[in-house]
C-alpha cells in the first residue's frame, strides 16, 4: 500500500502542490519550485523519501518525453513580430546574458569549469534550461554540478526580483517626471501604440477551433517532439534547439494554437514530468556537499550580476533602450521570466503611480522590456545555450 506507484505518484504530486500553495499564500514571496527543491533535499537527506522516487512513482520515462514536448510548446509561444518591433530590448537582453556569462568564465578557476558550463544556462534560463544541464550533467558522472542545477534555478528568482524591482522603480519615477506634465499626450501615444500592435486578422487556428481537441493537440507537439528527436541524432545540434524552433515555426501564421499543453490541459503533468529529470539529482547530494554548493551558487550569481552591471550600466550599452535602470531591470530578467516579471511590473505601478492612469502607464510601458527581454533569454536564449553547451561538458 505504502510502496506502490500509485502511492510514489501521489507523494510527488503532493509535494509540487504543497510548493505551489506556498508560492499562492505568500504571493511570490517565496518561490514554489524552491519550496518543492527543499522539501525533496530534506526527504532525500533525512531518508525520509527514497532516492529513486522519480522512477517508482513511474515518471522516468515520461520525464525524458517530456523535455521536448514541453520545449516545442514553448517555442509556439514565441511572437516574432513583437521581438522584430522591440529589437533593441531583445538585443539589451542577449548583451546582458554574454556578459553574464563572460563573467561567469572568470570565476572558472574559483569553482571549476565544469561548474561554470553547467551554471551559465540554468542561470539564464528556467525549468526547460535546468532540465536539460541537469540530464548532460548527471550522464557525464558530474554528480554536485547536476544537483547545483537545481539549487541555482530555486533561489534565481530572489536574486533577480529585488534589483528588477529597485531598477523599475527608478525608472517608474523618471516616466512620472515627463508623464506628469501633459498626461493626456502620453496616454494618447500609449493607446496608439497598442492599437497599432493589435491585429484583426482571425488565424487559421481560431476559425477552425473545433479541430484543436485535447489529443490533437497532444498529437501535435508529440510529433514536433519526435522530429525534434531525430534531428537532434541526425545533426550535431541538441534536439531542444529543434524543439524549440520547430514549436516558433509552427505558430507562424496561427496554424496551430500557442502553447498547445495548457490548451490542452496537460501542461501541469508535463511540468512535474519535466522535473522528474531533475530530482534525482537531489538524492545524490551529501551533507558534505551543501556547502559546496551554496558556495558556488554565490559566486556564479555574484559573476552574473557584475557583468550585467558592466554592460548595462558601466559600458555604453544602456543606450540601446535609452536608461540605464532599464537597462539593467532588463538584464536581470534572465533570473525571472514570466509571470514574474509581470508581477513586478504591476507592483512598480500600483508603488509609484498616484492616479489609475498613471498606474496603467507605467505598468504598460515597463511590462514590455522586461516580458520581451525575459523572452528572449529565458525562453530562446538560454535553451539554445544549453544545446550548445552541453558537447563541451
Amino acid at each position: 500500500m505504502f510502496s506502490s506507484l500509485y502511492f510514489y505518484l501521489m507523494v510527488v504530486v503532493v509535494v509540487f502542490a504543497v510548493g505551489d500553495l506556498i508560492g499562492h499564500f505568500t504571493g511570490g514571496k517565496l518561490s514554489g519550485m524552491m519550496i518543492v527543491m527543499l522539501l525533496f533535499l530534506v526527504g532525500f537527506l533525512a531518508n525520509v523519501l527514497p532516492k529513486d522516487i522519480i522512477d517508482q512513482a513511474g515518471l522516468t520515462q515520461l520525464s525524458s518525453a517530456a523535455t521536448a514536448m514541453v520545449l516545442f510548446n514553448m517555442g509556439s509561444t514565441i511572437n516574432i513580430k513583437q521581438l522584430t518591433r522591440e529589437w533593441k530590448t531583445v538585443l539589451m537582453a542577449a548583451l546582458c546574458m554574454v556578459f553574464s556569462c563572460l563573467a561567469m568564465l572568470c570565476v572558472a578557476p574559483i569553482v571549476g569549469f565544469d561548474t561554470v558550463l553547467v551554471g551559465m544556462p540554468v542561470i539564464n534560463g528556467a525549468a526547460m534550461a535546468t532540465s536539460l544541464m541537469t540530464q548532460a550533467a548527471t550522464e557525464r558522472g558530474l554528480v554536485t554540478a547536476a544537483a547545483l542545477c537545481a539549487v541555482i534555478y530555486s533561489v534565481q528568482k530572489f536574486v533577480g526580483a529585488p534589483i528588477a524591482s529597485a531598477m523599475g522603480l527608478r525608472y517608474a519615477k523618471k516616466l512620472m517626471t515627463d508623464f506628469r506634465r501633459d498626461p493626456d499626450s502620453h496616454m494618447a501615444a500609449l493607446a496608439a501604440k497598442q492599437k497599432g500592435t493589435t491585429s484583426t486578422k482571425v488565424l487559421f487556428y481560431e476559425k477552425h477551433k473545433e479541430l484543436f481537441t485535447a489529443n490533437v493537440l497532444i498529437a501535435i507537439v508529440c510529433v514536433g517532439a519526435w522530429l525534434a528527436r531525430i534531428l537532434g541524432t541526425l545533426t550535431p545540434i541538441n534536439y531542444s534547439i529543434y524543439a524549440l524552433l520547430l514549436g516558433s515555426v509552427s505558430g507562424i501564421g496561427g496554424f496551430i494554437p500557442p502553447k498547445p499543453l495548457q490548451r490542452s490541459n496537460s501542461y501541469g503533468l508535463m511540468m512535474i514530468a519535466v522535473f522528474g529529470s531533475i530530482i534525482p539529482s537531489l538524492g545524490k547530494v551529501s551533507p558534505a556537499d551543501l556547502g559546496t554548493m551554496a558556495f558556488q551558487t554565490i559566486v556564479l550569481f555574484a559573476a552574473a550580476c557584475i557583468g550585467i552591471v558592466v554592460i548595462g550600466w558601466i559600458l555604453p550599452g544602456w543606450k540601446l533602450v535609452g536608461d540605464r535602470d532599464l537597462a539593467v531591470g532588463i538584464g536581470v530578467e534572465q533570473f525571472l521570466g514570466f509571470p514574474s516579471n509581470v508581477v513586478i511590473c504591476r507592483e512598480v505601478s500600483e508603488a509609484v503611480g498616484k492616479t489609475d492612469d498613471e498606474k496603467t502607464y507605467i505598468e504598460e510601458t515597463l511590462s514590455v522590456p522586461y516580458v520581451v527581454g525575459g523572452i528572449t533569454v529565458v525562453t530562446i536564449l538560454s535553451t539554445t545555450l544549453a544545446g550548445i553547451v552541453i558537447n563541451f561538458l
